[in-house]
């Protein structure tokens, strides 16, 4: 169960605003029906002192709620948030180029929600999941262009971390 009082407020607000940047996120579990909702569910929002809210739905499960027949928030649990999608179809019109986190608020994006969903669904950072990211860069140095020419053009700032990956 999530204690942080921050994360609590963050959490409410996102359910009473059906956020979808937050699906799969939390899980939020209401103590007067024992019933659990995922952020972007319809029904009737409870007060805020009547939710709890949890990382995974299991947790919630284990906690004695069940899933909403709204929502279906088992369902939807390894649905992808919109700001996660919007955040990958950037990198795949452009593998090369390394993604800044001013690029990603200036798409309305925030790369620390991007970077929690990111190391929640896949133990990295959306960084480290963009250097993995197949680019030409293989390609480029089987064909003779020299190693740090084309880490520096795939946006690496150290040849140490280009050989990392």
């Amino acid at each position: 169960m999530i204690t942080d009082n921050q994360k609590i407020r963050e959490y409410y607000q996102a359910l009473v605003d059906q956020g979808s940047a937050y699906l799969g996120l939390f899980f939020a579990g209401v103590r007067t029906t024992s019933i659990f909702c995922i952020a972007t569910c319809r029904a009737r929002k409870p007060k805020p002192e009547n939710v709890d809210f949890y990382r995974s739905f299991k947790e919630a499960m284990d906690d004695s709620f069940r899933p909403c027949k709204i929502c279906h928030p088992t369902r939807h649990t390894h649905a992808m948030p919109t700001f996660v999608e919007k955040a990958l179809q950037l990198l795949q019109q452009s593998p090369k180029d390394k993604i800044r986190d001013q690029q990603l608020r200036d798409l309305g994006i925030a790369p620390e929600a991007l970077g929690r969903w990111f190391q929640k669904h896949y133990n990295i950072t959306f960084h480290t999941y963009q250097r993995m990211y197949p680019n030409t860069a293989y390609q480029e140095i089987q064909a003779g262009k020299q190693a740090s020419h084309t880490a520096y053009d795939a946006g690496y700032e150290s040849l140490s971390g280009f050989g990392y990956t």
